[in-house]
């Protein structure tokens, strides 16, 4: 199954598998959006000055809005439920999704991708309120175990070192189970705890 990037996924695991849009093996897709957003973003430009080198490597996938029905028809679903303040029943408060987080939850939905984001508030909506049309969410460290575990990458003191940049960088924490499957399929300790 396809897996959507959205951004922190994306400047996680890009200078681990640079391939990662490329070779179709290792399952991952973006959209326009969200590549916008990586390069673009003065944020992201002084945090991570690296992302230009891989700039020609992040091809996405098409994501007209406008051209595509399904995706159209989630997107506005997903605008009204927005617009008329719907509340996370989680957190107890309004979901706020940027015009971003629409998009990257309407090409999910209109082409059955599981996610890869850093957002737990997109993570909400997605299943609060398409929780039988939603493929569900997958880590970033989730999914370099599988690409791990099918030996698309090997596991290198150069690759643990741009792992550690995930805590260096304060990135989202990942979950103990990924964890675990790390530690046992690289014998190595994970570094960002």
């Amino acid at each position: 199954m396809l897996i959507l990037c959205d951004t922190a996924p994306i400047l996680m695991l890009l200078r681990i598998a640079p391939e990662m849009f490329v070779d179709e093996r290792y399952q991952c897709v973006t959209i326009h959006q969200v590549r916008d957003e990586i390069f673009r973003t003065t944020k992201f430009h002084d945090k991570y000055p690296w992302r230009n080198t891989f700039r020609e490597k992040v091809i996405c996938v098409s994501d007209e809005v406008s051209r595509d029905p399904d995706i159209r028809r989630y997107f506005d679903a997903i605008t009204i439920l927005i617009d008329n303040v719907t509340v996370n029943q989680v957190t107890e408060s309004p979901f706020d999704l940027s015009r971003v987080d629409k998009v990257v939850l309407a090409n999910a939905l209109a082409r059955g991708f599981r996610i890869s984001t850093g957002d737990k508030d997109l993570e909400d909506f997605a299943r609060q309120e398409f929780g039988g049309e939603f493929k569900g969410t997958i880590s970033p460290l989730g999914v370099l175990n599988g690409w791990i575990e099918k030996a698309l990458i090997h596991w290198s003191e150069e690759l643990h070192c741009f792992m550690a940049d995930w805590k260096v960088n304060n990135e989202h924490l990942q979950p103990k189970i990924e964890i675990a499957r790390f530690n046992r399929l690289t014998r190595r300790g994970y570094p960002g705890l």
